[in-house]
């Protein structure tokens, strides 16, 4: 019996911490440098667990539109962060400091959000560069 609960646990243990390191990859995003998207217009702003969702549409280097997803703490990470679930309507404009996917793929880990009115949301990393002038 002791055997088998043994063998038991050890299964649990080698899946649960296979799965923890698949879902927080450390070497998906560029962590080195924030991508910073300006006027972008938020599509979607999901609040909830395991992480809090914002769908933005920003235009390329090239003018072309692309549909972002950026990826935030747990609401009640953000909530100390200051964030609450109305932080963020559709339709908002804001400026985004994302650390973007390696792959060139549109989404990543939120940096921070600046609205227009200069407030800023943080949400994660060290304090993001200075906006160029």
């Amino acid at each position: 019996m002791k055997s088998t609960t043994l063998a038991v646990v050890m299964v649990l243990a080698a899946s649960t911490s296979t799965a923890v390191l698949a879902h927080h990859g450390g070497n998906l995003y560029d962590t080195t440098t924030a991508v910073v998207l300006k006027d972008a217009t938020v599509t979607k702003f999901e609040w909830g667990t395991p992480h809090n969702q914002i769908y933005f549409d920003a235009k390329s280097d090239k003018g072309e539109l692309q549909h972002w997803v950026a990826s935030t703490e747990p609401a009640p990470v953000m909530l100390e962060r200051g964030w609450t679930r109305r932080s963020l309507k559709e339709g908002d404009v804001v400026t985004v400091y994302i650390f973007a996917a390696k792959n060139g793929a549109t989404v990543g880990n939120l940096q921070k959000i600046v609205l227009k009115d200069g407030k800023e949301l943080v949400a994660a990393g060290p304090p993001a560069p200075a906006p160029a002038r």
